[in-house]
């Protein structure tokens, strides 16, 4: 058996460890193993504390992905992910916020493109923690590592959930030609790829990879235009994604024990109403239309210098299912009703991504070597949106964002091997960053009646930007003792020292309103301690425990400016915790079975609520959660029957409780009621009619909530069970050609997509599915070349990790709904809108190889 068959028995292991195995098993497996039984722990070498390590015996819980296996699940973004590893799920999002991920349900929750990830991302040594990087390609990748819980030593800051770690393939010690070739026949995608890799002196490799695919658009936008409302017709097909990847990599090892490995990246993704934005649910139903007139006595209507009257009846969702299919329904906005709008109106979303990183090993001789990363990322990310996803009715206000993130770093390690039982960690890290958010609203100027004197002029054709600056010092280090053979302590920590500062202005009025702010400068000093210990008395056991501490830096809300005034800045993120576990290999090493409970508090937890809209802008606000508490068991286990050669099982298990144990300040939904929870904050009106539909009285004033109390829910994006399994079965056929079946299975319970306590029918959850995916492949026996048919969700589950309730009946700025009162007011029950994960793809991919 080669190294790549081995590989492929191997191909998803979690470090996570086991409490199934007997005692009589694991002393039969330490006696003596048949060594052509055995799979060899080298198999899966893992670089989870910055340093290549057995997965088998470094204490961290990780998920670790062949690149192979990722090939044979067509597995192309890093959305893609959750099918694999059990607890990681990522939700879409608009605009320059991109997706959110969550591991163990610890995540960000915020929509806001200023807010860091509580997980992040690594790619070579550079971490990124900008939701738009999670929803960038994928391809050449020789392995994923999902590491669970916080990270703080080794991957600094801003991965208090967790880190992704993606290591792409290397160049070759001979030469090598990879041309792909896949259409996928539900998207209508094409998809391409060319790597060629080799030496090129005795010192020097490269490789060189590239891809390009483009699809046709998997959902239908049925929306019919509703005349004269500023709306252009959609185009049939969304999101029509394309997508450029290109990267290069040299290894040079110019010196006995000097290596150097330089990686360049380019990445581009663009498509068209790329955040697949659809409504989920409407208690109060889809049908209602709303005049501007509607609502509570003495509702301003001014005149209406347009054909429409202030009480013409606006159908901004009729005709809308409310159900997530294939079905869109959002119109394009006409540039005659919005002047000077981008791209003609038709939403969009176009990112370029620049990064790469320079790595350095140098081997200092008596048991010391020095590693050096450098690294560069720079995003552009440019987009127009629906603001309220109307159809058929246009929408009143439509949004334009130009984002920009800029980041170097520099890392310094300095590591020992030493022979004697005491061996160190120190490094150093440094962070220069800038985060740049211009964001412009554009009035449909069909709706005359809303005028700036009725719906307000601070609002309306809005242009102002936030830039943030990012400043970070760290030192870590770690000392690990050799207590016995079979014992070792380690004790580590990081100090960080962060700073960021914000510059607002006012492109409208060309004010800047950074003097106006009361806050524009954040500062946080910590300590993130970690102490492990991992006991092995055998090479088939592991034993594990560890205590950590990790943070994540506050910043300021960026999603919607701020105004002269607003203290838009939100706290630090914290947790601390521990973990237990155990490894094991049993049955003559033809299993691999782990366990590991966790256990981990949060305290400041940075969430996101969305108040009531203004004049259809989204309020978006960034709270810190008072305490969270998240703790669970990570189970997995693979097998090879020695009945069956060929053939390897496996199974992942995630269950997980998480809560936030005190979450209150949290704004209110869109009419939400008293009897839903909005019961915090109490604002009196301006009008103390008792009369006015919906308040109620507190020390003799009529007035409304505005805040609700959530301690006690359920963190989003945190199915209490989640899990994957399924096999690969390889056979030789014919002569001279082999088979391959793959097959997996993703499992989740339902779990929340928004904060919210109670909600009609339950419309804040995501109910519980399987999704499951299936390849066959054929290939001839030196993989010179590969045909393969690859299904993904071939059940067509149509599911969401992330939603909002808004007034979406009445385009978020008619209808008079009524929040924080006895009563939701004329426009209902505010309506469910979500991203929603596309359904089926069934791709055909040939594969050739012809230097093999």
């Amino acid at each position: 058996m080669n190294c790549n068959r081995k590989r492929r028995i191997t191909a998803i292991v979690t470090s996570a460890p086991l409490l199934a195995c007997t005692l009589p098993a694991l002393a039969q497996d330490a006696a003596g193993p048949s060594a052509t039984a055995s799979i060899d722990s080298s198999d899966i070498i893992v670089t989870a504390r910055k340093r290549q390590e057995s997965i088998l015996q470094v204490p961290v819980v990780v998920t670790a992905v062949s690149g192979e296996t990722l090939q044979n699940l067509q597995v192309t973004q890093v959305s893609d992910l959750p099918r694999l590893v059990p607890g990681l799920v990522l939700g879409g999002n608009l605009l320059s916020i991109g997706p959110q991920v969550t591991i163990r349900g610890v995540g960000t929750s915020s929509s806001d493109p200023g807010v860091d990830q509580s997980v992040s991302l690594n790619i070579d040594g550079l971490s990124l923690g900008q939701g738009l990087a999670f929803g960038s390609g994928m391809f050449d990748v020789a392995q994923v590592e999902v590491l669970k819980g916080p990270q703080a030593l080794f991957y600094g800051k801003s991965s208090p959930g967790g880190v992704i770690s993606l290591r792409t393939a290397d160049p070759t010690d001979k030469n090598e030609l990879i041309a792909r070739a896949s259409y996928d026949f539900e998207g209508r995608e094409g998809r391409g790829e060319l790597i060629v890799s080799g030496p090129v002196t005795e010192t020097l490799k490269l490789r060189l990879a590239g891809t390009y695919s483009e699809g046709g658009g998997y959902f239908y936008n049925v929306a019919v235009p509703a005349s004269g409302t500023g709306a252009l017709a959609p185009r049939r097909r969304e999101p029509q994604p394309r997508n450029l990847v290109l990267r290069g990599t040299a290894l040079w090892n110019p010196l006995d024990g000097l290596t150097a490995r330089l990686k360049v990246n380019h990445a581009y993704d663009s498509s068209i109403h790329g955040e697949l934005f659809q409504l989920s649910s409407c208690p109060s139903g889809s049908d209602q239309a709303f005049g501007f007139g509607s609502g509570l006595p003495g509702s301003p209507i001014p005149p209406a210098p347009n054909f429409l009257t202030p009480l013409d009846p606006l159908p901004f969702t009729v005709g809308n299912d409310c159900k997530l299919n294939r079905d869109l329904n959002t119109v394009y906005m006409d540039p005659a009703a919005f002047p000077g709008i981008t791209n003609g109106g038709v939403p969009y979303l176009t990112n370029k991504q620049d990064f790469g990183t320079l790595e350095l090993n140098y081997d200092l001789g008596s048991g010391l070597s020095l590693n050096s990363t450098t690294a560069y990322y720079n995003l552009r990310s440019s987009s127009l949106v629906n603001s309220a996803q109307s159809g058929p009715a246009g929408v009143a206000l439509a949004v334009s964002n130009d984002f920009r993130r800029r980041e170097f770093t520099q890392e310094l390690r300095l590591n020992s091997d030493f022979s004697g039982p005491l061996n160190f960690t120190l490094g150093g890290f440094y962070q220069d960053g800038q985060i740049y958010d211009r964001v412009i609203f554009y009035r449909n100027r069909t709706y005359g009646f809303l005028s700036p004197a009725v719906i307000g002029a601070e609002i309306l054709n809005d242009d102002r930007s936030t830039t943030v600056d990012i400043k970070t010092y760290s030192l870590f280090g770690q000392a690990r003792y050799q207590v016995l053979d079979t014992l070792e302590l380690a004790a580590g920590v990081r100090w960080n020292d962060e700073t960021r500062s914000q510059r607002v202005y006012d492109f409208l009025n060309d004010v800047d309103l950074t003097p106006t702010l009361p806050r524009t400068r954040i500062n946080a000093k910590n300590f993130s301690p970690e102490i492990t210990m991992n006991y092995t008395p055998t090479s088939d056991l592991t034993i594990f425990g560890s205590y950590k501490k990790g943070y994540k830096s506050g910043s300021f809300k960026m999603g919607v400016p701020p105004v002269a005034g607003e203290d838009n800045a939100f706290g630090d993120e914290r947790v601390q915790g521990y973990e237990l576990g155990m490894k094991a290999r049993l049955l003559d090493r033809r299993m691999l079975a782990n366990i590991a409970f966790y256990d981990y508090r949060y305290r400041g937890l940075q969430v996101g609520g969305i108040e009531p809209s203004t004049s259809g802008v989204p309020v978006i606000r960034t709270v810190n959660a008072g305490k969270a508490r998240t703790y669970g068991v990570d189970f997995d286990i693979s097998y090879r029957p020695p009945v069956v050669e060929g053939l390897s099982v496996n199974g992942s298990l995630n269950w997980n409780r998480a809560r936030y144990l005190e979450l209150g300040n949290v704004p209110c939904y869109t009419g939400q009621t008293i009897a839903q929870g909005c019961t915090e904050f109490f604002v009196p009106s301006a009008s103390q009619a008792t009369s006015l539909p919906g308040s109620v009285q507190v020390g003799g004033q009529s007035g409304f909530y505005t805040g609700q109390d959530l301690s006690g829910a359920p963190l989003i994006r945190a199915p209490k069970w989640a899990a994957n399994f399924g096999f690969s079965y390889e056979v030789p056929v014919g002569s001279g050609l082999r088979l391959m079946a793959t097959n997996n299975n993703q499992y989740s319970s339902r779990y929340t997509t928004f904060l919210a306590t109670e909600r009609p029918n339950d419309d804040q959850f995501q109910d519980k599915y399987i999704k499951v995916d299936a390849s066959l492949a054929l290939m001839d026996k030196d993989d010179r070349w590969e045909v393969a048919l690859i299904g993904r969700n071939i059940t067509k589950q149509y599911t969401t990790a992330n939603c909002t309730p808004a007034n979406f009946a009445g385009g978020n700025v008619i209808g008079n709904p009524i929040t924080g009162g006895t009563t939701t007011g004329p426009s209902g029950a505010a309506a469910v809108g979500c991203y929603t994960d596309p359904g089926r793809a069934v791709y055909l991919r040939l594969t050739l190889r012809p230097f093999n």
